[in-house]
């Protein structure tokens, strides 16, 4: 497989995350962790918030919580689909604050400035570097003086790169159970296994994805193949891009939130000067 050409381009990248995998944590995610940190960035005062990524609301309900007010964005209909399906349900006062927009933060042009902007969940390596550094300097036009981007990556070990970049046959990753989602057939679970392919050069990861949807008799109901290609951003390119922009560097951390992270991943926390 040549993963330089791989396509980026929809509708396979807007139609890859299953909602409903998403809000299960399907897979590898740490949501828990990853919403706490977000949340705790934005204790204090009520803030303008613009979600880029905001999917089913999964970080813009809890923001919603804290008294914030959210703008959300996203390419996935499906995605925002659940997100209003969740509105709905809201109280009157919640509500109120939250909107939301169908399209892409970089095509469609931001009609307002926020306090704080969040691209959460790993968001920023479905850009290129060329594409990451125009984000960076959307991010830094759409907030105002002072304001804040945050934005978090997920830490991939130099094991498991050096297991993705080696030929086949390939180790198969595999995570446990995820519940709690809808199917024609009733609540059904879901695992997943996969295994990936990486390109040290390009830095470019491909991961293959196959979820295991599992009834309430033990049987399964079905079988769902995803792929999708992410840049393996280094934290030094990320910060040099959000740098080139005209943003201040105020905080890095690791995943574990304890001390500085290594060379790739972490959370960010980033001032427009």
């Amino acid at each position: 497989m040549n993963l330089r050409d791989m396509t980026l381009d929809p509708p396979w990248l807007a139609n890859f995350y299953d909602p409903a995998l998403f809000d299960a944590s399907a897979g590898d995610a740490d949501s828990a962790n990853t919403i706490a940190w977000y949340r705790e960035q934005l204790r204090g005062p009520a803030r303008q918030v613009l979600d880029i990524g905001c999917g089913t609301g999964r970080l813009a309900l809890p923001l919603l919580e804290d008294g914030h007010r959210v703008h959300g964005v996203d390419i996935s209909e499906a995605m925002l689909g659940y997100l209003a399906a969740k509105a709905e349900g809201l109280a009157p006062e919640l509500r109120a604050r939250l909107s939301w927009a169908h399209g892409s933060v970089l095509d469609e042009p931001l009609r307002s400035t926020f306090d704080t902007l969040v691209a959460a969940d790993d968001f920023v390596t479905h850009f290129d570097l060329d594409q990451l550094r125009r984000f960076m300097a959307i991010a830094h036009a759409a907030l105002r003086p002072g304001g804040q981007l945050l934005t978090d990556m997920r830490e991939r070990s130099a094991a498991r790169l050096a297991a993705a970049a080696a030929p086949f046959p390939k180790p198969l990753q595999s995570h446990g159970l995820a519940g709690g989602i809808a199917g024609e057939q009733g609540q059904l679970h879901v695992a997943m296994m996969g295994w990936e392919e990486y390109d040290p050069e390009s830095r470019w990861l491909v991961s293959h994805q196959l979820y295991s949807f599992i009834d309430i008799h033990g049987h399964e109901a079905r079988r769902d193949w995803k792929t999708i290609r992410q840049r393996n951003h280094s934290n030094a390119e990320l910060l040099d891009a959000a740098q080139r922009a005209g943003f201040a560097v105020e905080c890095s951390c690791g995943r574990e939130l304890a001390g500085v992270p290594g060379e790739q991943g972490g959370f960010f926390q980033l001032i427009r000067s």
